[in-house]
């Protein structure tokens, strides 16, 4: 009886060993009727039985084992595996918490979308206690210690069930989920007693809040002014005038580029492959205001200018002459059908401010005004933005109406889409019109414009492209192409309806 150490008996006979326990198998088998039926069986003459260790004899998961080992019968106690059991409520939230991360990322990425409509978020009223200032709430700590739905009663708690009843007063339409709101409290209830010297309020400084109606919550966004709402708020304290600060959103934006460029080219007269000196300048100016409320209308309108000379040794009538003369201007307005595309009405005019001579001649080949060409056009809009490296448009317009005009007499109309006699011509047709603004590298932009307009009868497109490569803030290189194709004007016999135009150049360089 000295050698058995840390068990006892139960009822049902079964022995409770605590862990390294040792005992002797024959004073078991004397003492308990569980291996009665062993010691039966046992030549108590011939057998000697000696101590065991065992870890654990329990009801439910352990085996008995006897092992003979030549004259001594050793008794050992082999537990078994315990089977894992996952209790039901743990899975429950497993799938409350995977449910909850994949609603946390849907909603993360339309707060990121820029072109969220926020009238498209309903208000959950469920979560008042969230939005108002941080207030103690008596009903958190009536529910922590309630039982089965029971929770003392005095004077006290009675008197902060009837001033939180109150805060439901004047609330139309406002149906509060119980579960959600005992949710709500038991949060609270841990963030007081976490953090109990943030919270600056009680429920009791409510009493005085006027709530606003659902006909106010709807409309508040489209016409009232919010502040105007709220300002009979007895629990709060008031601010004067002179105080109150109030940011308003601003929907426009500006911006503008300018630039001023050089190239210069040297010939010998005796280079072995003949050609002439050439000096060239090219300068330019855009300027860009945008209007966009988030929602659903955007605005914008684009001045541009382009200006280049060139000497022209050749000609013995002109020194320079223009190489690049452009004035143009382009406004979109667009209302937002779905996800990336607009309801747009577009228009463009476009002119030049010089005039130009044909080479060795005085005769006028284009002047101001001369020609001018307008565009008006219904369609829809697609546009890409991307970190601000991106700034793609897409403009598709089914209805698109064409003026082509010459004012001077001494301009050839034929030239300019224009019949033979005549200093107007009216087009009908469909045009697409896309830009694009690319930063590949921080020192290289592409800025890209592609039109194609048409009658079904005849084409007119261009494609300009201008590539700038950044040495500094105020100094660059430019490399403009401009291609051109225009199979309603009169052209020579070998010459091709397909025209290019390229200019390298570096100089001076200005963004805002």
């Amino acid at each position: 009886a000295s050698d058995l150490k840390g068990y006892s008996m139960v009822q049902d006979s079964i022995i409770t060993l605590s862990p390294d326990s040792v005992i002797d198998i024959d004073l078991l088998l004397n003492d308990t009727t569980i291996f009665k039926e062993v010691k039966d069986s046992i030549n108590n003459d011939t057998l000697a039985i000696d101590s065991i260790k065992a870890d654990s004899l329990l009801k439910s998961n352990v085996d008995t084992v006897l092992v003979n080992k030549s004259d001594t019968m050793v008794k050992k106690v082999v537990p078994q595996k315990p089977v894992v059991v996952i209790p039901k409520s743990v899975i429950e939230l497993n799938k409350i918490y995977s449910d909850y991360r994949k609603y946390s990322e849907w909603a993360q990425e339309r707060w990121d979308d820029i072109y969220l409509s926020l009238s498209e978020i309903d208000m959950k009223s469920d979560y008042y206690k969230f939005v108002v200032p941080l207030t103690y709430y008596s009903k958190s700590f009536d529910e922590a210690s309630s039982i089965d739905s029971w929770f003392p009663r005095d004077i006290l708690v009675n008197d902060s069930l009837r001033k939180a009843s109150m805060l439901e007063i004047g609330m139309p339409h406002m149906q509060i989920s119980s579960e959600v709101d005992r949710r709500i409290n038991r949060q609270l209830l841990d963030f007081y007693v976490q953090y109990p010297q943030l919270v600056k309020k009680n429920e009791t400084s409510l009493r005085g809040l006027d709530f606003m109606s659902s006909e106010d919550m709807t409309s508040a966004h489209r016409e009232d002014n919010i502040i105007s709402l709220i300002q009979n708020n007895a629990g709060f304290d008031q601010m004067s005038d002179s105080e109150l600060l109030v940011l308003k959103p601003n929907f426009w934006s500006y911006g503008g580029n300018g630039y001023l460029q050089f190239s210069q080219n040297y010939i010998s007269e005796n280079w072995y492959k003949g050609g002439e000196s050439t000096k060239s300048l090219v300068s330019g100016f855009t300027w860009q205001v945008k209007y966009d409320d988030k929602q659903k209308t955007q605005f914008e309108t684009k001045l541009e200018w382009k200006l280049g000379f060139i000497t022209a040794p050749s000609d013995t009538v002109h020194t320079y002459k223009a190489n690049n003369d452009l004035l143009r201007l382009t406004s979109k307005l667009g209302y937002k059908a779905i996800q990336n595309w607009y309801y747009t009405l577009s228009g463009e005019f476009q002119t030049q401010f010089f005039s130009n001579y044909a080479t060795n001649s005085d005769d006028l080949v284009s002047a101001l005004l001369s020609p001018a060409t307008l565009n008006v056009g219904l369609g829809m809009d697609y546009k890409f933005v991307k970190d601000g490296k991106v700034d793609l448009s897409v403009l598709l317009n089914p209805i698109n109406y064409t003026l082509y005009s010459v004012r001077s007499d001494k301009v050839d109309p034929t030239k300019f889409n224009i019949e033979e006699g005549h200093k107007r011509e009216n087009v009908l047709g469909s045009r697409i019109n896309a830009t694009l603004t690319w930063k590949i590298i921080p020192s290289l932009l592409w800025e890209s414009k592609f039109s194609y307009t048409t009658n079904y009868e005849k084409v007119f497109s261009e494609w300009e492209n201008t590539f700038t490569f950044v040495v500094n803030k105020y100094l660059s290189t430019k490399l403009f192409v401009h291609a051109r194709y225009d199979d309603g004007v009169t052209k020579e016999p070998d010459q091709s309806y397909f025209q290019l135009q390229e200019l390298f150049s570096f100089g001076l360089n200005y963004t805002w």
